[in-house]
């Protein structure tokens, strides 16, 4: 069985919109994660890590 070659995001944007407001979460964003490796996303609260996995995984 072969491992799958990991994740890649290329160019990624993310935009929320809420009470009359747009929200620019991501912009531009490029990650690779090759397949059997650990990657860690660290950063400031709110600056789009869980957004950047949501996206990685599919979720949004």
């Amino acid at each position: 069985m072969s491992a799958p070659d990991g994740i890649a995001l290329a160019g990624v944007s993310k935009t929320f919109t809420g009470r009359g407001k747009v929200v620019e979460a991501l912009r531009d964003v490029s990650l690779t994660c090759p397949a059997r490796s650990f990657t860690a996303s660290i950063g400031p609260s709110g600056c789009g890590k869980s957004t950047v996995m949501r996206i990685a995984l599919g979720l949004e």
